[in-house]
């Protein structure tokens, strides 16, 4: 019995799948070139069940529907009412899948949204902190705030000003608890 009918499986994987399973009740998971698919031996039925897997699919997520299906087999079903069983759990499969792809997809283009946005704040952010018109104060807060953190030396060299003005600033900074310095990374970072 197999569904849908047109599914074709390789004598090869058959021999395979029989060989490895040794009539011994088990799930194993069988990866080759232009095959993927998980099986699981019943052995009061005598009868194994194969998943057929997309390339990519993670057998770990199959597990749960060989289960359902193994419940199924204990109702000692005839083996008609046990294929519309296995009708109704494939094809309830199949929609639990399609969503989480669905869902997987969607969440994959809002992370490249999101870093698209990502790297065009950083760019205009540093377009920012890059002009002369900025105080060093501004501008100390821009760098940090870009960069997450910066040694003194990232930071002056990133400033134009005097040595005392730029220590001043910091120390402005630090007083006011604008900004935090990490003793064991030697640089400073934006409290918030």
């Amino acid at each position: 019995m197999k569904y849908p009918d047109e599914l074709d499986i390789p004598d090869n994987i058959v021999q395979q799948i029989q060989i490895s399973h040794n009539f011994i009740e088990s799930y194993i998971t069988i990866e080759e070139k232009n095959w993927s698919s998980i099986s699981y031996y019943n052995e009061q039925k005598d009868i194994i069940i194969v998943l057929v897997l997309d390339k990519y699919d993670d057998s770990s997520d199959y597990t749960i529907i060989l289960d359902e299906f193994k419940k199924e087999l204990q109702l000692d079903l005839k083996e008609k009412e046990l294929r519309w069983h296995l009708e109704r759990i494939f094809n309830l499969s199949l929609k639990v899948f399609r969503t989480r792809d669905e869902v997987i997809a969607k969440l994959s283009n809002e992370v490249a949204q999101l870093k698209t946005l990502e790297y065009d704040l950083k760019k205009k952010f540093a377009k920012i902190a890059d002009s002369d018109h900025l105080k060093v104060k501004s501008k100390i807060q821009f760098l940090l705030a870009i960069n997450d953190e910066l040694s003194y030396v990232e930071l002056k060299k990133a400033i134009h000003t005097s040595n005392r003005w730029f220590n001043e600033v910091l120390k402005t900074l630090l007083q006011n608890k604008i900004i935090a310095y990490d003793h064991e990374k030697d640089s400073y970072y934006l409290l918030f």
